[in-house]
């Protein structure tokens, strides 16, 4: 009976130790897709290079009217406000690269977390916005 109740004893133990080690590998594959986003606020220059690579896409979410009051060249306007903003995003490649910009870094940086909450893999939001930009020096079109 004591050699069934030890026997008994160490099958549970090593159960529960299999349990916690396989609890521990999904653990730490999860914090290993999780290190793999990247959702980041840059400042002008680094925004600046990172745009120049041209391997993403660069995402404007003002609205209509401040798109065609000024924006950087080759943008593409989601207006953050608007009612299909999210449905709209759904549509991008997740695995491009995404620079995302607004008036003054508040909206773009909303933006970025609803992006990283999605699933896009690499965000990037210009800290600032496109006030920061133009007191830079950097261009704009309209």
């Amino acid at each position: 009976m004591k050699k069934t109740l030890v026997g008994l004893f160490l099958v549970s133990t090593m159960g529960l130790a299999s349990c916690g080690n396989a609890q521990t590998k999904a653990e730490t594959n999860q914090n290993t897709e999780q290190a793999q986003v990247i959702n980041k606020d840059i400042d002008v220059e680094k925004f600046a290079s990172l745009v120049d690579e041209g391997n993403g896409l660069l995402l404007d979410v003002r609205t209509d009217g401040e798109f065609a009051a000024g924006h950087l060249k080759g943008a593409t306007q989601i207006d953050y406000n608007g009612a299909d903003f999210e449905g709209k995003i759904a549509e991008l490649d997740k695995t491009k690269p995404v620079y995302v910009y607004c008036r003054s870094g508040a909206r773009s940086g909303q933006a970025a977390k609803i992006m990283k909450e999605m699933g896009f893999s690499e965000v990037y939001n210009l800290e600032g916005g496109i006030m920061a930009w133009e007191r830079a020096g950097k261009p704009v079109e309209k």
